[in-house]
């Protein structure tokens, strides 16, 4: 088997273009090591007090709520700590894994929709470079690499319409962040359109109450472990948070009603879609392809109609709109203004600069969502002319 894959490499493209991929992929880790030196005050304030307790206390730091995270990212901050490393390269260490283990994602569906291996090693190195990737692990040390990397994993077995897998790799991204959340109304379309089993929502289920069991053992009660996501959810008290979205055009001065009622605009929003989606249904050649496109529709729209959204909070979406060029080129403009808007929302953190007026860049992300969503209303197309396609 390995030797056919080889060969079939051989067939495709020359040395020279497997390489320049070589090349890529070692400019990929290097960036990487490069920027390691940089860190924020997300971790001069969060993360570095976070490793230091778990240096001191050991395990037992578990059985406390010494940090508003739930617990999986803890424990791979405690296992990476135990290396002789300083704090801030555990946490650039980590995010550059999960950077490689969402790449072999992309790769993996771009091996599925193509068929073949220099598209799928193109794609997974191109993801490494994506700008909202490369800016959010290498320069920002933050974690959204890590819920990513399984939400992308879980499309992929969502394609190759393996339930199981799907739904625990969904838990795990749910357990290493709550807005992976974001995917759960994809996965309940892919629910009813594939006839999933129950069994399949269920492991999944376990899986994520599995990953509190070590916290557990430490000492940490169950009500302790529960109210996590609930305190991060009522701790935003801004409409936005540098997210380029609808409530960027609403003041701050109207939080608590608007808060209230953009939480319910979304739900109707999202439930709305939802039907619109099982209603064409109907007559779809190609129904898990399809299936990547709704992931992208919903990745970028529910953090556009939710208040209290984080700039980073489009990281899944962006990613996952770059995927939809290995189905569909129109995708490029979109997946080009995504990564546009991500950079300019976080250019007033990250650089103390703001570049464009964040109400403006809304404007932009705005055409953006609207784009992927009706890209993802339009069945994929057997005439569909992906990107990279290779003319003969």
């Amino acid at each position: 088997m390995i030797r056919d894959a080889f060969r079939r490499a051989r067939a495709e493209a020359s040395w020279q273009q497997w390489a320049l991929l070589a090349v890529g992929l070692a400019c990929a880790i290097a960036v990487r090591f490069s920027l390691g030196p940089l860190s924020t005050g997300d971790y001069t304030h969060f993360m570095k007090g976070w490793i230091e307790v778990l240096r001191e206390q050991g395990f037992a730091a578990f059985g406390t709520s010494f940090a508003n995270y739930n617990p999986p990212f803890l424990y791979l901050l405690y296992l990476f700590g135990l290396l002789p490393i300083g704090g801030l390269a555990v946490v650039k260490v980590i995010a550059a894994l999960f950077d490689f283990a969402l790449a072999a994602g992309v790769a993996a569906i771009a091996y599925r929709l193509r068929g073949s291996m220099i598209v799928a090693a193109f794609a997974g190195v191109g993801a490494l470079f994506i700008p909202e990737v490369l800016i959010n692990s290498g320069m920002w040390g933050q974690v959204d690499a890590t819920y990513t990397a399984f939400l992308v994993w879980s499309v992929y077995f969502v394609l190759a319409r393996r339930d199981i897998p799907a739904w625990v790799l969904f838990a795990l991204a749910l357990s290493f962040k709550l807005q992976a959340v974001f995917l759960l109304p994809w996965l309940a379309v892919a629910f009813v359109l594939q006839k999933q089993r129950w069994r399949a929502v269920a492991i999944g289920v376990a899986v994520f109450l599995l990953t509190y069991v070590p916290a557990l053992l430490a000492g940490r009660s169950p009500g302790s472990l529960a109210g996590i996501y609930v305190e991060q959810a009522q701790g935003y008290k801004h409409l936005t948070d540098r997210a380029a979205n609808l409530y960027q055009w609403i003041p701050d001065s109207l939080y608590k009603p608007v808060a209230a009622a953009g939480v319910i605009l979304a739900v109707g929003i999202i439930a709305m879609l939802c039907a619109l989606y099982l209603h064409r249904a109907r007559g779809v050649d190609r129904p898990e392809v399809w299936l990547v496109q709704i992931a992208a529709a919903f990745a970028v729209l529910v953090p556009f109609v939710l208040p209290a959204i984080h700039e980073r909070y489009f990281y899944a979406g962006g990613v996952l709109a770059i995927v939809c060029l290995l189905i569909d080129r129109r995708y490029l403009v979109p997946a080009i203004a995504l990564q546009l808007t991500a950079v300019l929302s976080y250019a007033p953190f990250l650089f103390r600069t703001t570049i464009v007026p964040l109400p403006y860049v809304a404007v932009l992300q705005l055409a953006a969502v609207v784009a992927v969503v009706v890209l993802s209303l339009s069945h994929p197309r057997q005439d569909a002319q992906p990107l990279f396609a290779r003319r003969d």
